[in-house]
């Protein structure tokens, strides 16, 4: 005889709670020729385990390239990518897409303010009565 009396019904999925960031997807994916780009004018460049490479562009960097003519005027877009690059392979292993991130941070950057360390701090401290 089994132990359970009756079976639990399957709860019904919930969508993912957007009131917690209200973060959406970016405009425009990430595709073949944004990633080749990064990998081709990626100033910000750290080394990791096993000969791979951590690739970004910075936001100067595509500054000078947009008025170098060298990209077009949306293309700050290739500062929200990161790509890992595996010298050894020659091959991207990963690439990771922050553009939620910064939308997120933009959005909450006023609500942020409210609690900035400035605003915490005693002007006027009483005198000591301490006689």
């Amino acid at each position: 005889m089994p132990n359970v009396a009756r079976l639990a019904a399957r709860r019904p999925q919930r969508s993912e709670p957007l009131f917690l960031f209200d973060a959406r997807r970016p405009i425009r994916a990430a595709n073949t020729d944004m990633i080749d780009q990064v990998i081709t004018h990626a100033d910000l460049c750290a080394r990791l385990a096993g000969g791979r490479l951590k690739l970004q562009v910075s936001r100067l960097m595509a500054d000078a390239l947009i008025t170098q003519g060298r990209l077009a005027e949306d293309d700050y877009r290739l500062c929200d990518l990161t790509v890992i690059w595996d010298e050894a392979e020659g091959q991207v292993v990963q690439v990771r897409d922050d553009a939620r991130v910064r939308d997120a941070a933009a959005r909450w950057a006023e609500w942020d303010a409210l609690w900035d360390e400035d605003s915490y701090a005693v002007e006027d401290l009483p005198q000591s009565v301490a006689a």
